[in-house]
């Protein structure tokens, strides 16, 4: 397979799984001393890794969670965030200078902030009362917090199960992957001179669709995107889908499934060109049902790992060039 790094599939699911003891010790730390709401902070990638967390969060826990973009945090503010606030952001590089700035903002304000960092001699990872360093997937980093916090208020009685399951993540990314490039495939070699592209999700794949559209279409691969929220496809997006449209659907297995699947049902009379990748169609070997929908951010990501890698391969436009991000001042 192209560009295919099994090792290193491993070790970022395995790297994460490793920070239980530090995740732990840190939410349990947060749950004693006591805490009013939890605000998710991130921009691009880390935004939309925050809006997968709080759409699961939002039903299934009595959290007052809060997702905020990092830069408008400082300049509209959010009432909920002070002393009694637990900020938790995630980054890469550590360097972004809009959540910087957050943080920055969010200490102002007597919030405690917890992060996971890559990069651990950054700005961002300094700026951590709480660091937390490996490798590994925005959105299960900050789900594995987010499980321990709601474990500490009895809301998450399967957290153990988890767990023991999540140790078999690693196999299951690695077989998800190895079965979707051939359709990865088959769609970059379609789709990839496509003028726009149409991509939709619901749930906690909302954010997913919103992410790759933007940060890897846009810009890593300079394809022209529009994302939509199945929750809002039949309020404006429908009226300009014609029958060639080029249109990607994530489906996950949370509960808003039946958004995706009314999407799904309708769109196929109004366009042949439509192409449906379903978290349903691969295996995870020793996870059970119950836990796939909060896996299906982890699961629709192996998938978009395969779409990158032929889309780069196709266009012939390596990804980490760009022309004005981070080369420009703005």
């Amino acid at each position: 397979m192209l560009k295919f790094d099994e090792a290193k599939i491993r070790s970022d699911i395995d790297d994460v799984l490793s920070l239980r003891p530090q995740i732990e010790a840190a939410a349990d730390a947060i749950s004693s001393e006591g805490y009013e709401s939890l605000i998710l902070l991130g921009i691009g990638g880390t935004y939309a890794a925050g809006m997968e967390l709080e759409a699961f969060m939002r039903g299934h826990s009595s959290i007052d969670v809060r997702l905020e973009n990092a830069a408008e945090l400082p300049v509209l503010g959010n009432t909920r965030l002070n002393e009694k606030a637990v900020v938790l952001v995630t980054s890469v590089t550590g360097n972004t200078p809009e959540v910087v700035h957050a943080v920055d903002y969010a200490h102002q304000k007597g919030a405690r902030v917890a992060g996971f960092i890559d990069a651990q001699e950054s700005p961002l990872a300094r700026a951590m009362d709480i660091q937390l360093c490996a490798n590994g997937g925005a959105y299960f980093k900050m789900l594995l917090f987010a499980l321990r916090l709601m474990y500490n208020r009895g809301e998450y009685p399967d957290y153990e199960a988890f767990y023991q399951q999540a140790s078999r993540l690693g196999d299951g990314v690695v077989a998800v992957q190895r079965a979707a490039d051939d359709a990865a495939s088959a769609f970059a070699k379609a789709h990839c001179d496509d003028a726009m592209h149409y991509v939709i999700g619901g749930g906690n794949l909302w954010g997913a669709a919103y992410s790759y559209a933007m940060c890897y279409m846009e810009e890593m691969l300079w394809m022209r995107t529009k994302s939509i929220s199945a929750a809002d496809f039949f309020h404006g997006t429908l009226e300009i889908i014609e029958r060639d449209s080029n249109v990607t659907i994530y489906a996950g297995e949370d509960e808003a499934r039946p958004l995706t699947d009314r999407v799904c049902a309708f769109i196929h009379k109004i366009c042949r060109n439509v192409t449906v990748f379903d978290t349903k169609d691969y295996e995870l070997p020793g996870i059970e049902a119950k836990f796939r929908g909060i896996l299906s951010p982890v699961v629709m990501g192996a998938v978009y790992a395969r779409l990158n890698v032929h889309l780069e391969e196709e266009r012939k436009h390596p990804m980490d060039i760009r022309r004005y991000y981070r080369r420009l001042d703005y």
